[in-house]
């Protein structure tokens, strides 16, 4: 005890001696493994957040692209809301009257921010949420700022076959071109759904309703939405999946309804089958048709209108049809190019010389991604937008898209 005393007391005057930089480098010494050892633990789950209080895991991530783009032809308007410079559908093919010639412009609004999170309910059915947003909500000045308001792009749950809230349509086929920018013919709605899927085997059936929205023309051939409908739109779609590519079918049931100064509704009714069948190595083939009466809204940016109002106040669905088919060639790991032709056309129920007949599209691109999520892409566009009495009108566009996924 007496010696155990005598070494506590020495102990007690030997330390104050000891010499600071070995205290310091022992103390370094102990924070780098410390340090190793947490960084080994975060690599794990390395970008995921986990909450553990209510059992739920988030995943941040989104886009930062900047899009540098030359158009032949422009729509004319003010810097700053100049969407129609930036996205590429049958509707933003200025006719030559108004548009202006050799134009460029460059934006960042196609940047986006998502949320995921997945919630353990069970071992076998976990609930998974995803919130998105872009910079669509509002324009903004050109001179200065360049600043955009944010946009809701999707906000849904998924759990146990049942999708709850804002995503993409059912009639949406899994054929779509890899092109910077969809062929005149895309079939795309994001909207409001309601939708159960029943998962088979290499298949899924799913049976959706989805938000209704009647798109009209009137007699004097001005396009109008109208917001009087009353029944979801109904939506079959059915999905296979097998070595050699993916398959999907679907079919689409909606009433398109007025009751202002005119009163009428008609039966609307469509179809979409798009396929993607491999070829070589990473290769493939996609294409799709479809075709229907009342569909308008559904593809090509409604380019169409669902439905027309005669001389004589009845609302007549009109017949409108098209499809794709596109190539995917991959030269090496990191370098693909896609060619893609799109076509629409449809049956109007006017007789009105002005109003669009037909559009179509050819898309030649190039895209390359030096190091993992980064790409570096260039697109040609050549497209032609025709009117019911005959008249086109051509434009060239040039893409440059530089993203990064995080």
């Amino acid at each position: 005890m007496q010696n155990l005393s005598k070494f506590l007391f020495f102990l007690t005057l030997y330390v104050p001696f000891l010499h600071a930089e070995q205290n310091l480098s022992l103390t370094i010494d102990a924070l780098n493994k410390r340090l190793a050892i947490l960084e080994n633990k975060s690599n794990i789950h390395k970008g995921v957040i986990n909450l553990r209080s209510s059992d739920t895991t988030m995943i941040l991530g989104g886009r930062i692209q900047l899009d540098t783009i030359y158009l032949s032809t422009a729509s004319g308007k003010a810097g700053g809301s100049n969407n129609s410079d930036n996205f590429f559908n049958a509707n933003n093919i200025p006719r030559k009257s108004k548009g202006e010639t050799s134009e460029l412009t460059l934006s960042a609004r196609n940047s986006k921010f998502w949320v995921k999170t997945r919630t353990t309910v069970d071992d076998i059915h976990p609930l998974l949420t995803l919130l998105e947003v872009d910079f669509w909500g509002s324009n903004a000045n050109e001179k200065n700022s360049n600043s955009y308001g944010l946009r809701l792009r999707y906000a849904y749950f998924d759990y146990m076959g049942w999708t709850v809230g804002q995503t993409n349509s059912a009639f949406t086929g899994n054929a779509k071109p890899s092109t910077l920018r969809a062929p005149v013919n895309d079939v795309f709605v994001r909207q409001p759904v309601i939708r159960y899927t029943f998962a088979l085997k290499h298949a899924s059936l799913s049976i959706s309703l989805e938000q209704p929205e009647s798109v009209i023309m009137t007699s004097t051939g001005d396009t109008i939405t109208i917001n009087d409908d009353r029944v979801p739109d109904l939506i079959l779609n059915y999905q296979r999946y097998s070595k050699l590519g993916e398959f999907s079918l679907s079919i689409l049931a909606r009433e398109l309804r007025i009751d202002e100064e005119i009163s009428d509704s008609t039966f609307g009714y469509g179809i979409h089958f798009s396929q993607k069948i491999k070829t070589w190595g990473n290769d493939d083939i996609r294409f799709s048709l479809l075709g229907g009466k009342g569909i308008g809204r559904y593809f090509a940016t409604s380019f169409f209108p669902g439905a027309s109002i005669d001389t004589e106040g009845s609302l007549e669905a009109q017949l409108s049809y098209g499809g794709h088919i596109a190539y995917q060639k991959w030269w090496s790991r990191k370098l693909r190019s896609n060619l893609a032709y799109g076509i629409v056309k449809s049956n109007n129920n006017l007789d009105l010389s002005h109003i669009d007949k037909s559009a179509n599209s050819l898309h030649l691109d190039i895209q390359y991604t030096p190091i993992k999520n980064l790409m570096l892409a260039c697109e040609y566009i050549h497209a032609t937008r025709e009117s019911q009495e005959g008249k086109k009108s051509n434009l060239d566009r040039v893409y440059l898209q530089t993203s990064y996924d995080f």
